[in-house]
């Protein structure tokens, strides 16, 4: 995926819970909602006068019945299952065989949020199925539910297609993802109508070329270059600079790609572009919004290639940074001729001084003048960027695995890198945050302002935000302001200077969990607030990826009829809401979707490697639980590497490594497991390690603390949905050396009790607790 589009949309983060102090929470499939494992409270007798009258504030909870569904969501989606035969009192057959007396199978979502669906044995079943027989566990089914009567516990359904292959292999757990965020409609191909319009468009384009070049700007002689991913296809950006030795200021020219003057409001092409509404990217493949003759061909920015351009121009103080308003940044619709393509590697060699092999050049320019424009563009761009932090912008470090797959046959990564975020791409970063951010401001302020396309981001939810800052502050003594994006990020850029680069991933995490929203596409109104919270910009929108967003391509229409003082030919009223809404779903979901190929993938990569994982995780809380035959506790982790949290299970007694479920096919590796555990307070747990020969006297306690960084080795699971297992590595495991983490890292912090104002204490959780020196025997996952 272009970097432009991850760099920019920094606020680009759910409003997901901060887990740790939730021990009644567990992990969804679901970023947007918590999953109570169990009720909070024991609902009351019928008959009790509370349930009865409703409840009051100061009666204790109040209490309602569902009396009808408004709205059936989700009643005709497909949902990714795997299939067993139906057990009557819900009993596992272990065997999978369903015999010829069976007349109903039992479907389970590999969304456990969804229930498990029932499924009529049938002649088409049979067929399908070749049943009767065995059913294999592992295989994917695409199952809708056609039904769900009041009088029945589960929901019946049917099969919807075919088999999408076994859990684990790289193609099932692609279509896996995309059915299960509602995407699979975009891996088909163009119709042939939509094709046959696109190659007359095509045909057109070429033709009327040099009638369309003589209303435009041209600028295909000027000094123009785009700077990209190696991989990138589809290059809709490109820029320009020239200094002005006299003023002390430097000219900028973003051009972007004029797809909306090809694709026009309600052909065939739009239509489709409006469903879809993004490109969606797999490992080693991209769903395209539009079909290759435009996104790739007709509209790419390719070097040596005339093309159409829409263009924001803009000025810069020379010594500053600052935006020149005098004279206002302008938009024109162009003709430009890029003289050569660059990708990031290329351009980051350069400024760290390094030979590189020159690109090929065109229309008469040396390699030594886009040399000079690259230098000139980071030291203008660098002083941009301090200017918006140090104004109150927020800016999240994220760390994301790349994986490779270009020399792979079979498509399962050979290897994988961690993303950069290197000058060579704050400079790009910080050109197309400028120029959305001045096309923002001219469509606020202009007459078509009730049609303009912007995208906000509210502040973070205030209880949630103050939360985060009394845990901070006075639970764990940090320094730690959260009233705005400016003290936020100098809040985190602390932390990573005093406490290292781990625990300011992990802090920054914890921001974007406590309260911080998504930022939101809308169409303005004057009334409307319109502020980004984490650029701390008045307007935003999105203007510079027209290729593969849609709002961009609506941003585009509003703009040129300001140009050209038309009063239509782009979406408005209701149209324009419905559109926005269908844009923030379809980017939310394909945000969702390539995170979790992300996670199949990497746990696919492990598994073809027959390795496990040994890296850095941050330790977020603690949870103790027990019952009247079992004790067990989850320590919540977060690893920075795969961008999110997960626990970490310590079990009393009685595992086995059959019931943790590892693939282990082939490791040659061992997994250690603490020989006991305590829980010491809320914030400490301490684990006692033996060596293998299990020689007490060489025992080590090893204690963690909130914000511990410690050794964790990830290992793939042997289940459905494909998954992996965190265990803390022992300090006697052979390869705990190759983690490596400062004593000031382990160290974490102490986790001190704050007294409420007005609270009383009604239960504690850890009163009645064996003492810290009475450690519970244990095997740890």
């Amino acid at each position: 995926e272009d970097d432009e589009d991850e760099d920019e949309d920094e606020d680009d983060e759910l409003d997901a819970p901060f887990l740790a102090s939730r021990p009644d929470a567990t992990n969804s499939d679901s970023d947007e909602e918590v999953v109570l494992g169990k009720s909070l409270v024991k609902a009351p007798p019928a008959s009790s006068a509370a349930a009865k009258s409703g409840g009051s504030a100061s009666s204790g909870p109040r209490y309602c019945k569902v009396v009808a569904i408004a709205e059936t969501r989700g009643s005709s989606r497909v949902i990714v299952c795997t299939l067993h035969p139906n057990e009557r009192g819900g009993r596992e057959r272990g065997d999978n065989i369903v015999t010829d007396t069976d007349t109903l199978l039992k479907a389970k979502p590999t969304d456990k949020r969804m229930p498990w669906i029932l499924i009529q044995v049938n002649d088409v079943t049979r067929k399908v199925l070749d049943l009767p027989g065995k059913l294999d566990p592992y295989k994917l089914w695409p199952v809708q539910m056609i039904g769900w009567k009041e009088t029945s516990t589960l929901p019946l359904g049917r099969l919807k297609g075919q088999c999408l292959g076994r859990a684990g292999d790289l193609d099932a757990e692609e279509r896996h993802a995309l059915i299960e965020n509602e995407l699979d409609c975009h891996d088909v191909d163009f119709s042939d109508e939509l094709l046959d319009e696109v190659d007359g468009l095509v045909e057109e384009a070429q033709r009327s070329f040099d009638d369309e070049v003589s209303r435009r700007l041209d600028l295909r002689t000027k000094r123009i270059f785009t700077i990209d991913p190696a991989t990138a296809r589809d290059l809709d950006d490109a820029i320009h600079v020239d200094l002005d030795e006299a003023k002390q200021e430097v000219e900028i020219g973003v051009h972007i790609a004029d797809v909306a003057h090809f694709v026009k409001l309600g052909s065939l092409a739009d239509k489709e572009a409006q469903f879809r509404t993004t490109s969606v990217y797999l490992i080693g493949r991209v769903l395209p919004m539009l079909p290759h003759a435009l996104c790739n061909h007709l509209c790419s920015l390719n070097p040596n290639e005339p093309k159409l351009a829409f263009s924001a121009f803009f000025r810069l103080k020379l010594e500053t940074g600052e935006l020149v308003e005098d004279p206002k940044p302008w938009f024109k619709k162009t003709a430009i001729r890029s003289v050569c393509r660059l990708n990031y590697d290329e351009v980051q060699q350069v400024l760290d001084g390094e030979e590189i092999e020159p690109p090929p050049m065109y229309g008469g320019y040396k390699w030594k003048d886009v040399k000079d424009d690259i230098f000139l563009l980071y030291d203008v761009c660098g002083k941009v960027r301090r200017g918006r932090l140090e104004g109150g912008a927020l800016s999240i470090s994220k760390q994301k695995m790349i994986f490779h797959t270009r020399e792979s046959e079979d498509g399962i990564p050979t290897g994988y890198h961690l993303e950069s975020h290197s000058a060579s791409h704050w400079i790009i970063e910080e050109l197309m945050l400028l120029a959305n951010r001045c096309v923002a401001k001219h469509l606020a302020h202009s007459r078509l302002s009730d049609f303009a396309v912007l995208r906000k981001h509210e502040s973070p939810d205030p209880k949630k935000a103050e939360k985060m800052t009394q845990m901070m502050q006075e639970n764990l003594g940090l320094d730690w302001e959260g009233f705005n994006a400016g003290a936020i990020y100098r809040s985190c850029q602390a932390i990573y200077k005093e406490y290292g680069e781990m625990l300011g991933l992990c802090v920054e995490m914890m921001t974007m969990r406590a309260g911080m929203k998504q930022a939101m596409y809308f169409v303005y109104h004057n009334e409307a607030d319109a502020h980004h919270f984490a650029l701390d910009f008045d307007y935003y929108t999105h203007f510079t990826s027209p290729i593969r967003r849609y709002p961009d391509v609506m941003v585009h229409r509003v703009l040129n009829a300001l140009l050209v003082g038309a009063d239509d030919g782009f979406q408005q009223g209701t149209a324009a809401e419905i559109q926005v809404e269908q844009c923030n779903e379809k980017k939310s979901a394909a945000r969702k979707c390539s995170e979790q190929i992300d996670r199949a993938v990497f746990c696919i990569y492990l598994r073809s490697k027959k390795s496990w994982f040994y890296t850095v995780g941050t330790v977020l809380g603690f949870v103790q639980e027990s019952n009247e035959n079992t004790e067990s506790g989850l320590v919540t982790v977060y690893c920075s590497q795969l961008g999110r949290e997960s626990k970490v299970v310590l079990f009393a007694d009685g595992a086995t490594r059959e019931q943790l479920h590892l693939f282990e096919d082939g490791v040659q590796d061992e997994l250690m497991l603490p020989n006991t555990w305590s829980f010491c307070s809320r914030g400490l747990v301490e684990l006692e390690w033996l060596p293998p020969d299990g020689d007490v006297t060489r025992r080590k306690r090893q204690a963690l603390k909130m914000l511990s960084c410690v050794p964790i080795v990830i290992i793939p699971t042997d289940t459905v949905p494909i998954n992996y297992a965190l265990f803390f590595v022992s300090p006697f495991h052979p390869r705990a050396s190759e983690v490596e983490v400062s004593e000031r890292e382990q160290s974490g912090f102490d986790w001190k009790e704050v007294e409420e104002d007005g609270v009383e204490m009604l239960f504690d959780a850890h009163a009645g607790q064996p003492p810290p020196d009475t450690p519970a025997p244990a095997e740890a996952r």
